[in-house]
């Protein structure tokens, strides 16, 4: 059975998933983002320079997501996935991974439906996400958990952007 965590709570070998997922995620996304569309099946990740910005996440996730509210999917004591909640007056969800391996089993709707449930009993009126053009299945999901697309916040090109309120 698939229970969600939080980090914070966690023992130190599942942080430390955390960080391997992290790294995982950015890769993952920088290759995308490089070719403009998500890699076929077939198609490894190669390996890239990760900007200073990602590498200091994944150095010390505990510092750079100090105010932030960090999920772990588990599963027999393996992490299988993650997702970062942000605090503030547009709380967000950033960084929502599920290792490959795991895919398809809803780690990623579960990861969801806990993230938006601790944003929604803390208080926050509404949830917002954004997700590059080419996740089709992650924008699918997004869809099916209640998020409507809204004007882009951001303005980096291929980027969507999604809201879910808690009326």
């Amino acid at each position: 059975m698939i229970v969600v965590e939080r980090w914070a709570d966690a023992p130190a070998h599942r942080r430390e998933r955390f960080a391997e997922l992290l790294e995982e995620y950015h890769r993952r996304t920088e290759h995308e983002k490089l070719l403009g569309r998500a890699p076929g099946l077939d198609e490894p990740t190669p390996t890239i320079a990760l900007p200073d910005r990602y590498r200091v996440e994944i150095a010390d996730p505990g510092t750079a997501f100090a105010s932030e509210e960090i999920l772990l999917a588990v599963e027999d004591d393996r992490v299988l996935g993650c997702v970062v909640l942000t605090d503030g007056p547009s709380p967000e969800l950033k960084r929502l991974w599920v290792d490959p391996d795991a895919r398809r089993r809803g780690v990623a709707a579960t990861l969801l439906e806990a993230a938006t449930t601790v944003s929604r009993l803390r208080g926050d009126d509404t949830v917002r996400l954004s997700v590059w053009h080419w996740r089709s299945a992650a924008i699918a999901l997004y869809r099916r958990s209640g998020f409507v697309a809204v004007a882009s916040w951001d303005d980096r090109p291929g980027l969507d952007c999604f809201v879910r309120s808690f009326d």
